[in-house]
């Protein structure tokens, strides 16, 4: 396998190459020793990463770090390809550890509590494909130029494009969990009805799930509609009520049962939901 080395591919006052490529419908699988950022202009083909396939087109933004193997096919793909030195940065943006993808620099600190690392295939739609196109424009100019002050344009360009890219793997990565978590919902509210008797807290449903309680007490509310304390009293309120309506025990016993030992809060809570007190529910039931 074919290593394509810095030296080679780049000039070294530069640190980063800019090319546009096209009618070049083949790569044979190879690594290099710089990061390698490709933007799909026009066309579709297929990108091979570390044994993992990915189907790109336009708006697609391929990532390689220092040591990736990878090769693709598209025979009508068009596209941008930036070369970028790890220290191409390290000027401006310390690194705060050797680094083989831009990921631990210290401008891009604040998405490391989303991010576990960068991502290969990142893709952008609508007005954000028309903004980044703007940018690689901008960058291509620049390069192609070479005005005076054009490397520090380039800097500031590729840090603004580095952003961009981990910004967009931040939403992917969100995007992604709230589908995991939405398919999940059925499993943690079947846990909820077998359990609303008990003292049943968002803690539980973290070891159901392996999600933290703060992100599922966000997320439940943003995919129900409720919260999770609403959804367990919603619960334990409708099974009052048909328990007082289809049996003959006391209305403190059924509070207990359903998870309200303090008879005086079950009351409270269940005339705040129905607007009548438990016996008043029964009497009125009865009358009918």
């Amino acid at each position: 396998m074919h290593m394509y080395r810095a030296a080679d591919c780049i000039q070294q006052d530069e640190k980063i190459a800019l090319s546009k490529v096209s009618n070049h419908a083949h790569e044979p699988e190879h690594t290099h020793n710089f990061v390698e950022l490709v933007y799909i202009l026009h066309g579709t083909g297929t990108h091979r990463i570390n044994d993992h396939s990915y189907n790109v087109r336009r708006g697609d933004l391929i990532w390689m770090n220092v040591g990736d193997r990878h090769s693709f096919d598209g025979p009508d793909m068009q596209y941008m390809n930036i070369l970028i030195q790890s220290d191409f940065l390290n000027a401006q943006l310390p690194s705060l550890e050797p680094d083989r993808s831009f990921f631990g620099h210290r401008l891009f600190h604040e998405f490391h509590h989303t991010l576990q690392r960068s991502f290969h295939h990142i893709r952008f739609q609508g007005r954000s494909i028309l903004e980044l196109e703007e940018l690689l424009e901008t960058m291509y100019g620049e390069y192609i130029a070479k005005k005076n002050g054009y490397r520090a344009m380039l800097c500031g360009y590729a840090t603004l494009l580095l952003a961009s890219a981990f910004r967009k793997m931040q939403d992917n990565v969100k995007q992604d969990a709230a589908i995991a978590f939405h398919e999940l919902l059925p499993k943690l509210l079947s846990y909820i009805e077998r359990h609303y008797a008990s003292p049943i807290t968002l803690q539980d449903l973290a070891k159901e799930s392996y999600y933290s309680p703060q992100y599922i007490s966000k997320t439940f509310k943003v995919c129900c509609g409720y919260t999770f304390t609403e959804y367990v009293q919603e619960v334990r309120l409708r099974e009052a009520k048909r328990m007082l309506l289809e049996s003959a025990d006391c209305v403190a016993a059924i509070g207990k049962r359903v998870g309200y030992p303090d008879k005086s809060q079950f009351f409270r809570l269940f005339k705040q939901y129905y607007g009548l007190t438990p016996q008043q529910l029964r009497d009125q039931a009865s009358k009918s």
